[in-house]
């Protein structure tokens, strides 16, 4: 049997995206392997966000080609899609996707070898709604992503992701509907909403909150998360839905990006922090124990100190509960290349490591809101001695005592102790 490895470089989308390719390549005869130097085939799934995603994939081509120089090499996605020629003046590659090719890389594969060139081809990303040929994924975990989405219309100075997916399009929702219907025959009982900009899906009549019904159509799907998701898309309305008992699940990951007005500006968001501010504080008063997770980028050009003060106070008071930092990447071609000035690189590393401390706290701060409660938990792995782990319905990760299988049950857990990034609790039911 033929052995295949993924790289997956960047985003839950590439995961996703990740897992859909592998299970093409399972109904081609592949093994899907974790890692390993004696696959046949390695595929790296690339990112393109920042300068650093693509020395990764640079990197990881050499890699392979120092360890396994017997292999076939393919690279696809995002990097692929923008910058084709800097991969082959690499050199070993056999095989390049676009986004718009890479879900079909089982097909594409025959090409090889009949040629005697690397295989190239990067098409013109769609502007249609669209649907996924091959239905189900490459699975090893009781949660499973699944893409709605793709592309992006808002047009941030500091992002190059509209070039590499295009613009936004919604997946079909019959084509939805069946790759639930697969999902809950494998057992899936969590989806996890993934997409570039998931919030603007509108295919016909059918925007993001009404698509929502859908997953009430399968009653082995028992728990809907969204994933990030962009302030501005979405409305007070998907509380209703978090608060009342329904699929959706009370935690929403909404990037804020800065917390000055101006900054704000100057990255083409289209809200300020007020409105944010008011958005989130609404959540919190409306959906119990709701977790509100955000990103933050910090060093943005003519983020002064000053600035750099307000966002940290304005994080510090308001509710949302961690924070991912990225610091400032220069990406050639967007308009925050022309923007002064530029914040020395030093100082932004010290920044992002002020406020990676600052979300750490606020990370155990909610977790030790949840002492004492009882929370929904999905288990999916046993570690150690007995020791079975899972996400809450708020995503946090507990930790429970039991001698019972408890892989993919949904299960009561009263939340008894927390040490450090460890959080502990007993089975209730």
């Amino acid at each position: 049997m033929l052995k295949a490895v993924f790289y997956t470089l960047g985003c839950r989308l590439n995961q996703t995206e990740s897992a859909i390719m592998a299970k093409g390549l399972e109904n081609a005869g592949y093994i899907i392997e974790e890692s390993g130097n004696d696959a046949d085939l390695y595929i790296i799934n690339t990112c393109t966000v920042t300068n650093q995603s693509n020395s990764k994939c640079r990197k990881k081509i050499r890699s392979i080609q120092k360890t396994s120089p017997n292999s076939i090499i393919a690279v696809v996605g995002c990097f692929s899609q923008i910058a084709s020629e800097q991969i082959l003046e690499i050199g070993g590659v056999h095989l390049i996707l676009g986004n718009q090719e890479k879900l079909n890389l089982h097909e594409y594969l025959p090409e090889i070898s009949t040629s005697d060139q690397p295989v190239v081809h990067i098409g013109k990303l769609s502007k249609e709604p669209f649907s996924i040929a091959t239905i189900g994924q490459h699975l090893n975990t009781t949660r499973a992503n699944l893409k709605i989405q793709d592309g992006c219309d808002f047009i941030c100075s500091f992002c190059v992701i509209p070039s590499a997916r295009g613009r936004s399009r919604p997946r079909q929702p019959e084509n939805i509907r069946e790759e639930l219907k697969k999902l809950e025959e494998d057992g899936i009982k969590e989806v996890i909403l993934t997409g570039v900009n998931v919030g603007t899906y509108q295919f016909e009549t059918i925007d993001f909150i009404k698509l929502l019904d859908i997953f009430e159509e399968f009653d082995g799907i028992k728990r809907v998360r969204i994933s990030s998701i962009e302030p501005t898309t979405v409305g007070t309305e998907i509380f209703e839905w978090m608060k009342n008992d329904s699929k959706i699940l009370p935690y929403l990951h909404l990037p804020l990006q800065s917390a000055n007005n101006k900054i704000l500006a100057k990255m083409r968001r289209r809200y300020t922090f007020e409105e944010y501010l008011d958005f989130i504080n609404q959540a919190k008063q409306e959906v119990p124990n709701i977790c509100i997770g955000s990103d933050v980028i910090v060093g943005f050009p003519a983020e002064d100190d000053t600035v750099f003060g307000d966002t940290f106070t304005a994080l510090s008071k308001a509710p949302i509960d961690y924070f991912h930092v990225f610091p400032y990447a220069e990406r050639k071609g967007t308009t925050s290349e022309k923007l002064t000035p530029k914040i020395d690189k030093k100082e932004i590393q010290r920044r992002a490591l002020v406020l990676r401390e600052l979300s750490d706290q606020k990370r155990q701060g909610f977790i030790k809101q949840n002492l004492g409660n009882t929370l929904k938990v999905l288990f999916e792995k046993v570690t150690g001695e007995n020791n079975w782990q899972g996400y809450s319905e708020n995503y946090i990760r507990v930790t429970v005592k039991s001698e019972v299988n408890l892989k993919n049950q949904i299960r009561s857990v009263l939340i008894t102790d927390v040490r450090g990034d460890l959080v502990f609790g007993k089975l209730v039911s």
